[in-house]
């Protein structure tokens, strides 16, 4: 199972989270135009989770963060569940580059044990390996495509839309443990050993 969290502390209505590195790849320019495109005034909030101040400016170069856009730089295991477990939907909208393509994600796995929708590009792993699905446990949007990335979040702020999502994100992960990974990893290096 995974690591349990600190108790939930709810800043906003609607809180998102975003947890990445300072790269084109990681979609946060994406992310941000979407969000300024959500009603304004609404008191939704986006932690963004990873990247400082001036990366996160960076990301849009010329414009402002959008209202709700708190930067909180890097963080530990622990902190990272606590935004989580603070939040009410992850978001990973990794794009395609010449040098990178996100191979899964891994915080999509600790997002969906804290019971956690999650919106993804069809760029992510765990989109694409099927453990993110669309309208059964969060959402698939085209990566690079921050029209159907503001749709997603919008749709996800309605909680009879979110919660059932997160129920069956909890279920649909419950199999994705650290013992599972570990025994994964022990089976391929037996079979490479072999082989």
């Amino acid at each position: 199972t995974a690591p349990a969290a600190a108790p939930a502390r709810r800043d906003a209505p609607y809180t998102a989270v975003w947890v990445g590195r300072p790269s084109p790849a990681k979609g946060l320019g994406v992310l941000l135009r979407a969000w300024d495109d959500l009603d304004a005034g609404s008191g939704a909030i986006l932690h963004l989770v990873g990247v400082a101040e001036e990366e996160a400016r960076g990301a849009t170069p010329g414009t402002d963060l959008p209202a709700g856009v708190r930067v909180h730089g890097a963080a530990g295991a622990e902190e990272v569940r606590n935004f989580l477990a603070g939040s009410d939907v992850l978001v990973v909208p990794s794009v395609a580059t010449p040098a990178f393509r996100e191979p899964w994600a891994l915080v999509v796995n600790e997002a969906m044990h804290q019971g956690l929708p999650v919106i993804t590009s069809d760029m992510v792993g765990a989109a694409a390996g099927g453990l993110v699905r669309e309208a059964r446990n969060g959402r698939v949007v085209p990566a690079g495509d921050p029209g159907a990335l503001t749709a997603a979040l919008r749709d996800l702020r309605d909680p009879e839309v979110r919660e059932p999502l997160g129920q069956h994100a909890r279920r649909d992960v419950a199999a994705y443990t650290f013992a599972a990974w570990a025994a994964g990893m022990d089976d391929a290096i037996s079979a490479a050993e072999r082989g």
